[in-house]
């Protein structure tokens, strides 16, 4: 008799619970996703070029960034404002005899709308002139 009883109590509640669930809306959470997706470093025009997330190049704006070039005696640290690199920035990198790596950190662009979007760190190594390699 109790496992009749608690059968059917379970059966009324389940069934209770099913009806209940069916009746609450259903939630759709949609997230923005930004058309930027990265920033690559033109090596030949000395500045961050902005891809979409097709892989076409943008002409958003950078609006701030930390560049740091580490060679094997020290790691120099600069902030850029636009694409383009500084003319501190370049002249650096012109003095460097050896390759050298560059990173492109905590980069800000403008989208489209004028938002402020964070893009991935960019890592490349750069490679001198060969007229600064020889002694």
């Amino acid at each position: 008799m109790r496992v009749l009883v608690f059968l059917m109590v379970t059966f009324i509640y389940c069934s209770l619970q099913a009806q209940y669930q069916d009746d609450e809306p259903k939630t759709i959470r949609v997230k923005k996703e930004s058309a930027l997706s990265k920033a690559i470093f033109d090596n030949t025009s000395l500045k961050l070029v902005i891809m979409d997330r097709y892989g076409n190049p943008r002409e958003n704006k950078v609006m701030s960034y930390k560049f740091y070039v580490k060679t094997k005696k020290e790691t120099r640290e600069f902030s850029g404002f636009s694409n383009s690199l500084s003319a501190e920035m370049v002249n650096y990198l012109n003095k460097q005899k050896k390759a050298a790596k560059i990173f492109f950190t905590e980069i800000m662009a403008q989208d489209d709308n004028g938002h402020v979007v964070a893009l991935p760190d960019v890592i490349d190594t750069w490679f001198p002139d060969c007229e600064n390699c020889r002694p």
